[in-house]
């Protein structure tokens, strides 16, 4: 009877302790999304799921492969939670998952809505410098500047008409060139006045009326980012995702990539199935990334065949890939687009992980 009772109480407390928080967060594969497809949220233009990549100004040739971004998931998906210990228990034993300080993802101090809004920063700027990469790469040249949204607050009026990556053309009939010019113009306004723009967004102009609120200084504002991008005279190209779903800077080079398929005749893919991770900076440069293990489970479930991944991630790549998956090392956009171009040809002369 004695021994019964202890061994129930021994239950229940691995029970109980299973279900214990612990400061960790678990890395799990995330979705992927090919960059030469169509987007599954409707467009505000047209009603319909849009490309991924919309072009506008140049012939956009037309795709045989796919050219995965690949994502990394996190349990939990705020940094206000925390995993439980038998959560944490079945990631260790996971091949496609890993367990990590909760501090990484969430660095102390920091609210979870701060570190959601520097991912949705870095996907806004991943995009922009992945279109300035592409075109460059392209031989297209930056022949002047416009103005555009960064990245919207969620929750205020402006972020039900205006979107990341709108080109600011206009605010109540005056020609935007500058965020002060804009700045300057809404605060001279008063809290709930409305402010008539036009945008344009994948080639098209359209005019929305947005309120203002009240900022903390008692002004009027609008709950935008707002900044300056090159733009290239006769070519247009925005991105159709939006970064308050997929965050962070990781995507910037399968981006880039799909840019330079969807404008190269015979494309770059070969009609392979090809995923990859890597931010890109403006000058073309590949950057390390995290999560390289859950990506590339992510890739393999996906269909892919080769995998581009940052130079320096290729001994963590190497340990998880299977022998199907070819790996290719990237350290530059251009590095990158020689080698897919390298594998479409069938030759094996590239850089390998």
């Amino acid at each position: 009877m004695t021994f019964g009772i202890a061994a129930a109480l021994f239950f229940a407390m691995i029970v109980v302790a299973a279900r214990m928080p612990v400061p960790y967060v678990v890395l799990v594969p995330g979705p992927v999304t090919d960059t030469l497809g169509h987007t599954t949220a409707a467009d505000s233009i047209t009603g319909k799921p849009g490309d991924v990549i919309q072009i506008s100004g140049a012939k956009v040739q037309p795709t045989d492969g796919h050219l995965y971004m690949t994502t990394v998931g996190l349990i939990p998906g705020s940094c206000d939670e925390h995993p439980t210990l038998w959560d944490a228990m079945k990631a260790w034993f996971n091949s496609t998952e890993a367990i990590e300080p909760q501090e990484v993802q969430c660095p102390p101090g920091q609210s979870s809505a701060k570190v959601n809004q520097q991912g949705v920063d870095e996907m806004t700027q991943a995009q922009s410098d992945a279109v300035y990469a592409a075109l460059t790469e392209l031989g297209y040249h930056a022949t002047g500047n416009a103005v555009f949204i960064g990245s919207i607050t969620p929750d205020v009026p402006a972020a039900a008409v205006l979107k990341p990556n709108d080109e600011i053309v206009s605010a109540n009939g005056t020609t935007i060139t500058s965020p002060e010019q804009l700045v300057s113009l809404v605060k001279a306004l008063s809290p709930n006045d409305s402010v008539t723009f036009v945008v344009e967004r994948a080639g098209t102009r359209k005019t929305v009326q947005v309120r203002t609120i009240r900022g903390s200084d008692g002004k009027a504002k609008l709950g935008i980012s707002i900044e300056t991008r090159p733009t290239f005279n006769g070519i247009n190209v925005s991105i159709g995702i939006d970064p308050d779903v997929i965050e962070g800077p990781s995507a910037g080079t399968a981006l880039a990539l799909g840019i330079i398929d969807k404008l190269t005749p015979g494309g770059i893919t070969g009609g392979r199935t090809i995923a990859g991770t890597g931010t890109v900076s403006r000058l073309g440069k590949v950057g390390p990334i995290g999560g390289i293990q859950q990506k590339i489970a992510a890739a393999v479930d996906a269909g892919a065949s080769v995998f581009f991944a940052p130079a320096s991630e290729c001994a963590d790549a190497k340990a998880v890939a299977p022998s199907s998956l070819a790996l290719v090392a990237v350290t530059t956009l251009h590095g990158a687009v020689l080698a897919l171009e390298a594998i479409k040809s069938g030759s094996d002369n590239y850089p390998h992980c």
